[in-house]
């Protein structure tokens, strides 16, 4: 009996830990998809020529801040990052930590709730394609109700982790950055995960992220 029992434990640990490796490999489908949000079909630079999109993301802590609306209209939207950020923190691999500015000053995360512009979102970054910048403008004219601007404000800072584009209409398999009044799923925190591995590096083209997911299959 002692030793069935060593057994099945056994069973039980070997079960446990070949849980906890992390997949390797992706299928086609999530492939696909990734490709189309992580990389825009192209883009023109300073000099007016066309080149093809890169995977960009930050390479430094994220700190956020709320500005204009009332009180209710921040916290509202204060809440529900809160709740994005705890979803996607475990696929960030520690490289970047994301949090709360006390104050505009000490802030690289800029939300601003105001009469005018159009609802978006605009990205810098360095000659290396590091991300270290973001302002989000939401027109509270446009998006008057506090639930749909909390639900914008999480798309976005879904978004502007990679500067991921917002559509992709062919991958066979859905992500929620499709739809910003959905709540994430776990495709997205594949996307995140896949993002911020070490795989993946800033500035890498199609071509390398297809050279990626070769090595893995192999």
């Amino acid at each position: 009996m002692k030793k069935i029992f060593l057994f099945f434990s056994f069973l039980c640990l070997a079960g446990a830990t070949f849980c906890q490796i992390p997949a390797s490999s992706y299928d086609s489908s999530f492939r696909t998809l990734y490709k189309e949000l992580a990389l825009h079909p192209w883009h023109r630079n300073s000099r007016g020529i066309f080149q093809d999109s890169v995977i960009r993301r930050w390479d430094r802590d994220i700190a956020i801040f709320v500005e204009g609306g009332s009180s209710k209209d921040r916290r509202e939207i204060l809440d529900k990052l809160k709740n994005t950020i705890a979803f996607l923190s475990p696929a960030l691999s520690n490289k970047i930590r994301i949090s709360f500015a006390v104050d505009k000053s000490a802030a690289n995360y800029l939300i601003s709730l105001t009469h005018y512009g159009i609802n978006g979102w605009h990205l810098t970054w360095d000659g290396l394609n590091n991300i270290y910048n973001c302002s989000v403008n939401i027109n509270t004219r446009l998006t008057f109700n506090r639930d749909q601007q909390a639900a914008l404000a999480s798309h976005y800072l879904l978004h502007s982790l990679g500067d991921f584009v917002s559509m992709s209409n062919t991958a066979p398999v859905v992500s929620n950055m499709r739809y910003w009044r959905q709540d994430l799923n776990d495709i997205d925190l594949q996307i995140v995960r896949l993002h911020y591995s070490d795989n993946i590096k800033p500035g890498m083209a199609k071509k390398d992220i297809d050279k990626v997911f070769s090595a893995q299959s192999n």
